[in-house]
């Protein structure tokens, strides 16, 4: 009887070890792609402004680019012990110099019912620059 109480106590255990690690996966991912998401729409450029007055500054299509990136790493990551169900893009706001996106994904555990389905949420900021030394004129 104690062996199969233990054994139990073991399977649960375990079950809560692999499920925590999936899920502090997952937020670590949420940041990522986040990050990620918020370089691509800002290394969108306007060209013309950039030529024009010299500071660089994020273009029109900085979002669809994030959102385009957030997509693609959705449809990659869908296989695995911590596997991405579903990722999407909850909102990006491009300035003229700063890119912010917010980055759902889910996940779902390895054992189902010990902890439930994960949903991380993650929001990044990036900043578009010219040259190297922080908007030196290109």
């Amino acid at each position: 009887m104690f062996t199969v109480i233990f054994a139990i106590a073991v399977v649960v255990l375990a079950a809560l070890i692999v499920d925590g690690g999936i899920a502090i996966n997952a937020r670590e991912r949420a940041a990522d792609i986040a990050e990620q998401a918020a370089r691509a729409a800002a290394d969108d450029i306007d060209v013309a402004t950039l030529r024009s007055t010299g500071l660089a500054s994020i273009g029109p299509g900085g979002c669809t680019l994030a959102g385009q990136l957030v997509r693609q790493y959705a449809q990659r990551s869908g296989s695995g012990v911590d596997a991405v169900t579903s990722a999407a893009m909850d909102g990006c706001t491009a300035g003229a110099d700063t890119a912010t996106v917010r980055v759902t994904i889910t996940t779902r555990p390895l054992i189902p019912g010990v902890l439930g389905d994960f949903t991380e949420t993650a929001q990044q900021t990036a900043t578009a620059q010219c040259g190297i030394t922080q908007g030196a004129l290109c």
